[in-house]
């Protein structure tokens, strides 16, 4: 059994991220969760007076190291990123579910690596939701989800993983499907709406990234 099972885990990576208030938020809302700093996010740590769990860094995005629980130092020169080793050592410990923050912001490529990850860390038996000011990101992995209406953000978003996603319905939304084949050459699955109290998305087969958003006030 692992040190951190059935907790949740909070990893702070380094992009560009002016508003700290949504990750404020998630550690009031989740007082023992674990928090996971990875290489430059302890800058974000600072900010908001925490002490991480855990730091994973190679430290070519921070310049210091500060208090932590504990330090796992990588080499500059590896395969995967600091973000995501620090996901899989969550999901090593115990977690299965991890909220990543601080992960979209500036370079694409790190961006879109980190919203794939939300399929690496699906494989492994947990769940990831990358989660910014106006976005939150799941990884839909077939079969049947439903959301309540009331605290979803205002727009629902499904963007195909695989090639083709079949079997597409969703329930309960301005723009509903029935039976529909999604494609990532012809996305037709941007900006949908809630209308009812509860929504429905099912997929019969295929992956796909599913993210609710706000526009930015």
């Amino acid at each position: 059994m692992g040190a951190w099972q059935g907790r949740r885990a909070l990893i702070i990576s380094a992009a560009p991220c002016e508003n700290l208030d949504h990750v404020k938020k998630i550690i009031e809302k989740y007082p023992d969760i674990v928090i996971i700093c990875a290489d430059g996010g302890t800058k974000y740590a600072q900010n908001l007076n925490v002490k991480p769990d855990v730091i994973v860094a190679d430290f070519d995005s921070s310049d210091k190291e500060i208090e932590c629980g504990e330090l796992i130092k990588l080499t500059p020169e590896k395969d995967d990123t600091d973000t995501q080793h620090a996901a899989k050592l969550a999901i090593e410990r115990g977690c299965k579910e991890i909220i990543l923050v601080c992960a979209t912001g500036g370079r694409i490529d790190h961006m879109l690596s980190n919203l794939l990850l939300c399929e690496q860390i699906d494989e492994l038996g947990g769940r990831l939701f990358v989660v910014d000011e106006q976005n939150i990101v799941m990884i839909h992995n077939g079969g049947q989800m439903q959301f309540a209406r009331q605290g979803l953000k205002k727009y629902i978003s499904l963007i195909p993983l695989d090639q083709t996603l079949k079997g597409v319905t969703m329930r309960g939304v301005k723009y509903p499907l029935k039976n529909a084949i999604l494609t990532r050459k012809k996305i037709i699955s941007v900006s949908n709406e809630a209308i009812c109290d509860t929504i429905s998305i099912e997929i019969l087969s295929g992956k796909a990234l599913l993210i609710f958003s706000d526009d930015k006030t």
